[in-house]
């Protein structure tokens, strides 16, 4: 039984660090596209 929940928090453990790594790579790339928006709204009122 103990061998069981040593594999449960292993999974356990890999579920989370998966889904803490796929939450901050969506932060980033939300991130860099509103700052990509912003720079592109600017340079085009910046044109006229």
């Amino acid at each position: 039984m103990v061998h069981l929940s040593v594999a449960i928090a292993r999974f356990a453990e890999t579920l989370f660090w998966g889904i803490a790594q796929a939450a901050g790579l969506a932060l980033i790339g939300g991130a860099l596209a509103i700052a990509a928006l912003l720079i592109g709204w600017r340079l085009m009122h910046r044109r006229r």
